[in-house]
């Protein structure tokens, strides 16, 4: 038996699905709640939240806890493998764009001007102490490897009571295969249509999808924002890709990768991903273009 539950967490619809016996519908009962303690520690639309407080002591070592700390050892290690396209520190940019409440809340935002995004490699790690350092004036938004740490963290609890799949938002992580299937199916959404423009079986694996086509706002200067932000300029991204789709082992890495594929274009991002480990990719090019990487036509049961 599948049970299903539907919820708002992390800015985003959230939805999980559990092959379980009659139990997994009061395990899953549960979830919301989980989220909801997660998100209190990891937000940055809540001055109260650990990872807010954090922030205010930027260039200070700070202990923090182990949820904290995770994730921020995730994004530290997301960034090295874009070679900094994924930047943590991007948060006062964003806020320079516009992007300084939930975005449910952003009618039209004042901007000013940005400062360069810090250096990722300057985001300190000390794993006796459980302590971390930030440069001085930056702040971190842990925004999507929040939610494929999340994710993974999810999914493989639930996955010692049987198979699942976790969506946060469009990043999905799934263990296991429902009974009589090779995979958890999963559409691909044309972001032209929103009709679906594939499916795939994925089994032990990841998706993560990341684009310019949503989380757009207007600034007072009649200016169009959106939340990809290039750490290079401190401004939302100029690129040619609309929505870049990534599936990979790691849910962490392929909302990373998506991110950088983004900020890197259509035809080099492609190329760079098509020399990463295990690495599947599809981009939906702004004249209307569909584009994959190598592995693509031929993959379409995903596993790990």
């Amino acid at each position: 038996m599948i049970h299903l539950i539907e919820f708002r967490a992390m800015g985003c619809q959230v939805s999980v699905q559990l092959e379980a016996d009659k139990q997994g519908a009061d395990i899953l009962r549960m979830l919301p709640q989980r989220f909801a303690n997660i998100e209190a520690t990891l937000t940055r639309f809540d001055s109260h939240s650990e990872l807010m407080r954090f922030n205010a002591h930027a260039g200070e070592w700070v202990a923090v806890s182990d949820l904290l700390f995770a994730n921020i050892q995730s994004a530290k290690h997301a960034a090295r493998l874009t070679d900094g396209l994924y930047n943590p520190l991007i948060l006062s940019a964003l806020v320079a764009n516009g992007y300084d409440r939930s975005f449910e809340q952003i009618n039209t935002s004042d901007t000013s001007a940005t400062n360069p995004v810090s250096q990722w490699c300057d985001i300190a790690l000390n794993r006796k102490t459980q302590e971390v350092r930030i440069p001085a004036e930056s702040a971190i938004d842990l925004g999507g490897v929040a939610k494929g740490w999340t994710a993974t963290y999810i999914a493989d609890e639930l996955a010692e009571i049987g198979a699942c799949l976790v969506n946060i938002g469009g990043d999905m992580v799934a263990r296991g295969r429902p009974s009589g299937f090779t995979g958890w199916l999963v559409e691909i959404d044309d972001p032209f249509t929103d009709y679906a423009f594939t499916t795939i079986y994925l089994s032990d694996s990841s998706i993560s999808t990341s684009g310019i086509d949503y989380r757009r706002w207007s600034t007072t200067d009649s200016k169009e924002r959106h939340h990809i932000i290039d750490p290079r300029t401190g401004d939302s991204a100029t690129t040619n890709v609309l929505s870049a789709t990534i599936m990979h082992p790691s849910a962490i890495t392929s909302e990373a990768y998506a991110k950088a594929l983004i900020l890197r274009g259509a035809e080099d991002g492609l190329a760079w991903l098509n020399q990463q480990w295990n690495a599947i990719g599809i981009v939906f090019h702004q004249d209307g273009a569909v584009l994959s990487t190598s592995n693509f036509t031929h993959e379409r049961n995903i596993q790990a």
